[in-house]
């Protein structure tokens, strides 16, 4: 199925924040977010900067290497002198702050940066499609599941490693394993965004 323009600006935002796809469950909640709240956008970020899950991966990161961590999920490669100075300088001045310095970053992509992040992005779209069995959830939904996703996204960095994830063969490869890797660990799902209860997304 055809990702449409509101689940592709969803997208954007949890490969923003979390460097992974997004799951069913959390696509389809703030899919129905942004597309019938006016502040939809800013709500979901707000949610996705509060979550434990992106608090981790930055405690403890002094601004420069918040900036170089955020370079890395967003573009694949550290972060230049010059770009490193310039975004970790507004977060030391509090003119940004670390709940939305990766849209901040992502707004700003050029050249093969945008390149790479748009990859990631059709990449998480077809990923998140081919999620269509329960037991592919549910591996998601575990710690190794979420790592092997956010890995894959990861390595890409330019056009031909951008299509080659987005290949759909090496994709449900990629699911396949994931499956194996979670044999034993669905009965402890980590919370995820939209997932653990639909009546009551989790938002932090």
């Amino acid at each position: 199925m055809m990702a449409t323009t509101t689940q592709t600006e969803v997208q954007k935002l949890y490969v923003a924040y979390f460097s992974r796809p997004a799951d069913v469950a959390g696509l389809a909640y703030w899919t129905n977010i942004l597309a019938n709240n006016p502040t939809g956008y800013q709500q979901i970020s707000a949610s996705f900067a509060a979550s434990p899950e992106y608090k981790a991966m930055y405690a403890g990161m002094d601004s420069h290497a918040t900036v170089n961590a955020v370079y890395q999920h967003l573009f694949g490669r550290p972060a230049e002198t010059a770009g490193a100075d310039y975004w970790a300088n507004l977060l030391d001045k509090k003119a940004i702050s670390i709940d939305n310095v990766v849209t901040q970053i992502a707004g700003g992509a050029q050249g093969n940066d945008g390149v790479a992040y748009n990859g990631k992005v059709a990449t998480a779209s077809v990923f998140t499609a081919h999620l269509d069995q329960p037991a592919e959830q549910q591996a998601y939904s575990t710690p190794a599941g979420l790592k092997m996703a956010s890995d894959y996204l990861a390595a890409i960095h330019d056009l031909a490693s951008g299509a080659a994830a987005v290949d759909p063969g090496n994709i449900d490869i990629t699911i396949e394993n994931m499956v194996k890797a979670a044999t034993g660990l669905a009965d402890h799902p980590v919370g995820l965004i939209g997932v653990a209860d639909p009546a009551h997304p989790l938002f932090g």
